[in-house]
């Protein structure tokens, strides 16, 4: 199935700048398992914040459909 992932913060340099890409992963797949297909180890990094499938707030481990947007967002931090 087709997926686009989004990057936002400064998890773009995961995609060399570039704020999205459009893939293609397995039926059935988390946003875990699509984020690793390009490379993201959400685990690895300590600035990553969280994911929205579709513009809602949802658990690493929640499961994509075709033509779904997953957006990672990076920790907000300020002082």
């Amino acid at each position: 199935m087709i997926i686009t992932i989004k990057l936002r913060g400064t998890l773009t340099k995961y995609f060399d700048g570039q704020k999205e890409k459009t893939i293609e992963v397995p039926d059935n797949c988390t946003a875990e398992e699509a984020l690793r297909s390009v490379g993201i180890d959400w685990k690895m990094i300590p600035s990553f914040g969280f994911v929205a499938i579709n513009g809602k707030r949802v658990m690493i481990y929640d499961k994509l459909h075709p033509g779904d947007e997953l957006k990672a967002y990076s920790k907000i931090s300020g002082g």
